[in-house]
């Protein structure tokens, strides 16, 4: 296959033509990872610094909540403006690296959720 042809399957979203290829699957799996990983992370140091601040009182359920919220709508937007990148999400395994990621690299969220449960 030739280089651009690699290169044209990896950026082809909604489809399964990544998987012709190793590079073009490898690639394909990178377009997924990246985003995952800034928005994730970015989405985390966001809501530590607003719970840091103390911004919404000394209760953890309002950071939850807004944490929540946050991945939700950021879920969305994705949905609404990539509709072709998102539909890979459930769809395909480099798809996948997104949804994992995404909410891998919010730790804060995990031990926000942890120490509400344990009271």
């Amino acid at each position: 296959m030739k280089p651009l042809g690699i290169f044209k399957h990896a950026i082809h979203f909604g489809t399964f033509e990544a998987r012709e290829n190793f590079v073009s699957f490898a690639l394909k799996c990178i377009f997924y990872i990246f985003p995952a990983i800034l928005l994730g992370n970015y989405t985390d140091v966001l809501i530590q610094r607003v719970k840091k601040d103390n911004e919404l009182g000394d209760y953890l359920i309002n950071y939850i909540l807004l944490q929540t919220l946050v991945n939700i709508s950021t879920l969305y937007l994705v949905i609404l403006f990539f509709t072709k990148y998102a539909t890979e999400f459930q769809l395909t395994i480099a798809g996948s690296f997104f949804g994992v990621l995404y909410f891998g690299m919010q730790p804060g969220f995990i031990d926000m959720l942890r120490e509400y449960m344990n009271g």
